[in-house]
């Protein structure tokens, strides 16, 4: 039956199989109070950009990749980053001493280390720990776009950065469109240990409560418990 009591962070039951399904899938260990559902990628870029906009005083500044997806820096600026910061990738992705060049830091940073958009490189491991290292040193807010993670014709998978964070930096987002179909609209994001970023998001799910309908959240969830995704 469907959840008519689902909380802003969308359904309990599929926040859990989300959490089950990226243990199997990226090695990224959530439980489900850290999952929040959302309209897909672009809805959770929007969900982080207003909830930094709740924790920086003054103008949030995210860096994004250049070349980089113009959609997602684009919700940044309308949802309240007023200033993006490009940052120059190169074959594997981001270019991490180039961002740490950046003065000031900006306060977060949106990158798609699984499969750079549009070049298609994948960050190698040292480079994902030394962008963790620049995140904490800086304390700023890491946004993995993890599209696209699941498909891999070459090499075994790279961790997400979501993994092998420490320190309470990295959200990592996802989207069950390329696996599923977009029509679905059915994203997520995975939170890290981090206070202050979930109360500002829970802030915004107060006012924005989940977008997806509950009879698609319950539809995903059961194609997750099932079995039907993996397969």
């Amino acid at each position: 039956m469907p959840d008519d009591t689902a909380p802003d962070f969308g359904s309990p039951r599929l926040r859990a199989e989300i959490a089950e399904h990226l243990r199997h899938a990226r090695g990224v260990t959530s439980s489900p109070d850290d999952v929040v559902v959302t309209a897909g990628t672009s809805d959770a870029v929007a969900l982080l950009a207003t909830a930094l906009r709740i924790l920086v005083d003054g103008t949030p500044r995210v860096a994004v990749e250049h070349p980089g997806y113009p959609s997602a820096r684009r919700v940044l600026v309308r949802r309240g980053a007023l200033e993006t910061v490009p940052v120059p990738v190169d074959r594997d992705g981001i270019d991490v001493d180039a961002l740490r060049g950046i003065r000031p830091a900006p306060h977060a940073v949106l990158v798609t280390p699984s499969h750079q958009y549009p070049l298609g490189g994948r960050l190698p491991v040292a480079t994902r720990l030394a962008l963790l290292d620049w995140a904490e040193a800086s304390d700023a807010l890491v946004f993995e776009d993890d599209y696209d993670s699941e498909f891999r014709h070459v090499g075994p998978p790279l961790p997400a950065l979501a993994s092998l964070d420490r320190t309470g930096h990295a959200v990592l987002i996802g989207s069950f469109s390329k696996v599923l179909t977009p029509w679905l609209r059915l994203g997520y994001l995975v939170l890290p240990a981090n206070p202050a970023l979930r109360e500002a998001v829970a802030a915004v799910r107060d006012d924005e409560t989940c977008p997806v309908p509950g009879i698609a959240q319950t539809a995903a969830a059961e194609l997750l418990a099932t079995g039907a995704v993996r397969r």
